[in-house]
């Protein structure tokens, strides 16, 4: 997954959202994915350690619980 600069952007927006509009704390995100503080920061983030797989996770995570909710996850189009 790796993106161009455009794209991140779009990425980081999409988490954002979809973490905003799920209602859920970074607590109860960490937990269910088993991240720790860091790599929860660095995901939501797109910091530049960031690792591809957890940002597709959280990615899935954020998308299947706003869903779970009958809201409709954060697309950008």
């Amino acid at each position: 997954m790796s993106l161009n600069p455009e794209e991140k952007q779009h990425v980081a927006k999409e988490l954002r959202e979809n973490f905003k509009h799920a209602g859920l704390t970074p607590e109860v995100i960490q937990a269910d994915l088993a991240f720790s503080h860091e790599q929860y920061e660095e995901a939501i983030k797109l910091g530049p350690t960031t690792d591809e797989e957890a940002v597709s996770r959280l990615r899935n995570y954020l998308a299947e619980k706003l869903e779970e909710q009958g809201k409709e996850p954060y697309s950008g189009s």
